[in-house]
């Protein structure tokens, strides 16, 4: 689907990060700004309204804020991995493994496939 342009207002610091942001992942700041907003546009609006009350602090408070939502969003994403795991593994050709030896055996066949 094709995207659209549209122009935001953003403070220094804000378009310093968004610069750094791009040339570390080697993509343009529109890029950058759009998946920003894809992220902020795709919260219920309670939330967008605590982070817009909650920003209004000092910015130790919006650092320890940022890192509660990163903390968040990594724990997500390593419980979606586990899962896409788990809904992958195919257990049944194991059998019933009752003993250290047996899975230990089970272990190296796999590592000779």
């Amino acid at each position: 689907m094709p995207g659209k342009t549209i122009s935001a207002y953003t403070d220094a610091e804000t378009v310093k990060r968004i610069e750094a942001i791009a040339v570390q992942e080697q993509r343009k700041k529109a890029q950058v700004a759009g998946m920003a907003l894809q992220f902020f546009a795709a919260l219920p609006d309670e939330a967008r309204a605590a982070w817009l009350q909650m920003t209004a602090g000092n910015p130790a408070e919006r650092e320890a804020i940022a890192q509660e939502i990163t903390r968040v969003l990594l724990q997500a994403q390593s419980d979606l991995a586990h899962r896409r795991i788990l809904a992958e593994m195919q257990t049944q050709a194991l059998g019933a493994l009752d003993t250290e030896d047996e899975i230990l055996e089970v272990a190296v066949s796999l590592t000779r496939r």
